[in-house]
């Protein structure tokens, strides 16, 4: 699947002061994950062909007010080895995508390799978790001002609060609408069309499985109620989908600081002026226009 770009080029979700904040387009997985030459046994009468309620499937999900996603991804299926730098394209992280449908009001985190990344979107205001911002700012500082700032005063700046974020972004993250659409391209065409399924019961409920590759691939779908999609498991990659319309959406955090103050604090404690901080930031954001469209960051 794919992920949307980095915060800091023009790219997917604007940039802002030239800090990547990271989050991610639709997961969409490599190729076609079903096979409908391999399905395994074909439907009992009364079950549907996938076909017959695809269209059902991704209309009522698409129109739901929230849902859970929980995942693991593999890194490369997710391109997310494109945009973390570290990130093996085989790691496995897992991913936690809560609340409104559309990403406003909602939260998402992903962690692997070694790299955390958590965003939150409430009320048209986007926040990035400190500790997480952390990292990735001491990752990307210019040299010059990298080698005369101290690693753990940045740390601590942002420990314990969200950077918040209020210039050009659409007060959105990564959300599970991009998951379901992709989805949605993914399992067209008239082949996978044909699935067959079972019907099996799942935490007491019925539900319609579609198999392929010999049962390695599973693409669940509640059998009652709306056709919601419950499980996808292909290859590396799983992914549960949750209290549809029941999702918990997230609060504002309380300890918020803004990117010109995390700014603000370094020059202060290096006795600079903050326009030297500014200026050096605004030739960084420069140097990204003028180069490709790749994920970057300061």
């Amino acid at each position: 699947m794919t992920t949307r770009p980095s915060r800091t080029s023009a790219a997917h979700r604007a940039p802002l002061a030239g800090v990547a904040l990271v989050a991610v387009t639709a997961l969409s997985a490599c190729g076609n994950p079903f096979d409908a030459s391999e399905l395994d046994g074909a439907s009992p009468a009364g079950t549907p062909q996938f076909g017959e309620i695809r269209d059902g499937v991704f209309s009522a999900m698409l129109a739901a007010d929230s849902v859970t996603i929980s995942g693991e991804v593999q890194a490369g299926d997710a391109d997310l080895d494109a945009l973390f730098d570290g990130v093996d394209d085989d790691a496995v992280g897992d991913l936690q995508i809560t609340g409104a449908v559309d990403g406003t009001n909602s939260e998402m985190s992903f962690t692997a390799g070694g790299n955390s990344f958590t965003q939150r979107a409430v009320e048209g205001e986007e926040y990035f978790r400190g500790e997480d911002f952390a990292a990735l700012l001491i990752s990307e500082l210019d040299e010059d001002i990298a080698e005369a700032v101290d690693e753990s005063f940045i740390e601590e700046t942002v420990a314990d609060a969200w950077v918040q974020f209020t210039d050009g972004g659409d007060g959105s993250v990564f959300s599970a609408a991009d998951v379901i659409t992709t989805w949605q391209q993914e399992l067209d065409g008239e082949e996978l069309g044909s699935m067959s399924a079972v019907t099996e019961d799942r935490e007491g409920s019925p539900v319609w499985v579609y198999r392929a590759d010999e049962g390695d691939t599973e693409f669940v779908v509640a059998a009652e109620g709306e056709p919601y999609l419950l499980e996808v498991r292909e290859g590396e990659s799983f992914y549960q989908f949750s209290d549809w319309n029941e999702s918990p959406t997230p609060e504002a955090p309380e300890s918020i600081i803004t990117l010109d103050e995390i700014f603000a604090a370094i020059a202060e404690d290096q006795g600079w002026p903050t326009e030297e901080i500014t200026e050096n930031n605004d030739d960084s954001e420069d140097g990204e226009s003028a180069g490709d469209d790749s994920t970057t960051t300061t």
